[in-house]
């Protein structure tokens, strides 16, 4: 019999036509999970107003037993799936967020709870499988696959040295390892309203969280990953997924990954370890910012969290988060430093447009690779932000 690849399977689910047809209404890919030869999962938006619609997954042969699994679970609870075969091989399985295959115990203990209610008109993030972020009116609720008993620890940690939103207790919660709750802060984040100020305050509430590395308990400093990925790991990451896709990208990522120095130098401190405008909420009325997100909180050098901060703005705005870094103390690493920093972190977020279900993602991804060289090739003498002037200016060809 006849299985469909897994580019094949890509291609449909990037199909809004094709995926709206599976789902029985009008949607398009939102998220993607792909993992080759067994599964491709995708976040649902509503094609007319834009709100989730849940998940769907394609699943190869050997997978379908989840699909039954999952089935079983959602019906326990009350939840509906649908599944139907493709005519390819494969099977198509999609339900509202609560049944996500993963999530769907801990989604069940949160309205135990009296924690969620209505989900698909109040999510403020859904990554199927791994976590969703729905406002209520008693908070933020977060539920993860994975425990948030760490981040949450840390997050208490660092409310000490700088503006976090507030965790609230949850409520006759059984499943609290998955489970949390928080303040809602601010009304919209940097990524979303751009103000030089509040990003000089970000670089400063960076700088406050490098410099809180000293005040780390010996148990808590030993719980936390000191081991930052190499950048030939990193490349095969990508390479793993994009070999199914476009050999052809796959062979100019892994050539990146052994081009770029293995490690990140200096001095390991705790960072944020995703940091960007996106984790730092803003209020508008009053310009106070909050970070948030310490999922990937670990102790790794400086430049790992401006340079990821780094490849989400500009060269307007990049200076004033170095500023704001440096007046509150921190030391910023020299040109050369950030500008590896900024070339590692492009390479981690290399398949945002596939995951975030770009259907030009063929392009970006190229283009993204273009920006990396550049960086990797920039003349060692360059100070100044001349590099990433020139990488805007491949930006700006991009969105023509």
């Amino acid at each position: 019999m006849y299985v469909s690849s897994t580019r094949s399977a890509v291609d449909t689910v990037l199909s809004p036509d094709r995926l709206s047809e599976l789902v029985g209404f009008s949607v398009r890919a939102a998220r993607l999970r792909i993992k080759p030869g067994v599964s491709v999962t995708v976040s649902l938006l509503r094609s007319d107003t834009g709100r989730s619609a849940g998940w769907a997954r394609l699943l190869w042969p050997g997978s379908r037993v989840k699909a039954a699994k999952a089935a079983h679970r959602a019906n326990r609870l009350g939840l509906r799936t649908i599944q139907r075969d493709t005519g390819d091989g494969l099977l198509f399985q999609t339900g509202e967020v609560a049944a996500d295959p993963t999530l769907v115990k801990h989604a069940a203990a949160a309205r135990e709870a009296g924690l969620l209610g209505a989900l698909e008109g109040n999510l403020l993030r859904y990554n199927p499988l791994r976590r969703l972020v729905v406002r209520t009116s008693q908070g933020v609720v977060r539920v993860t696959a994975a425990s948030q008993r760490r981040a949450n620890a840390l997050q208490e940690f660092v409310s000490r040295y700088l503006p976090v939103p507030s965790q609230l207790p949850v409520p006759d919660a059984t499943d609290t390892a998955h489970l949390s709750l928080q303040r809602f802060v601010g009304d919209t984040d940097l990524s979303r309203h751009h103000d030089p100020t509040a990003t000089i305050r970000a670089g400063a509430v960076l700088a406050a969280l490098h410099a809180a590395t000293d005040e780390l308990s010996g148990p808590m400093r030993r719980d936390l990953d000191n081991k930052v990925p190499s950048a030939g790991n990193l490349a095969l990451v990508h390479t793993h997924v994009l070999n199914h896709l476009d050999p052809t990208l796959a062979a100019r990522v892994r050539r990146l990954g052994e081009a770029m120095p293995p490690q990140p130098r200096g001095e390991s401190v705790l960072v944020h370890g995703d940091a960007s405008p996106d984790q730092v909420l803003l209020d508008r009325c009053t310009g106070r910012i909050w970070l948030t997100d310490f999922d990937r909180v670990r102790l790794a050098p400086a430049a790992v969290d401006l340079g990821s901060y780094l490849t989400q703005t500009d060269s307007t705005t990049a200076p004033a988060l170095l500023t704001g870094y440096a007046e509150a103390g921190g030391r910023v690493p020299s040109d050369t430093q950030l500008r590896g920093a900024v070339a590692r972190a492009r390479l981690e977020r290399l398949q945002d447009p596939l995951r975030h279900g770009d259907p030009h993602w063929r392009r970006r991804i190229g283009i993204e690779i273009d920006r990396i060289e550049a960086l990797l090739e920039a003349p060692p003498g360059q100070n100044g932000w001349q590099w990433e002037r020139s990488l805007n200016r491949m930006q700006s060809k991009e969105a023509s």
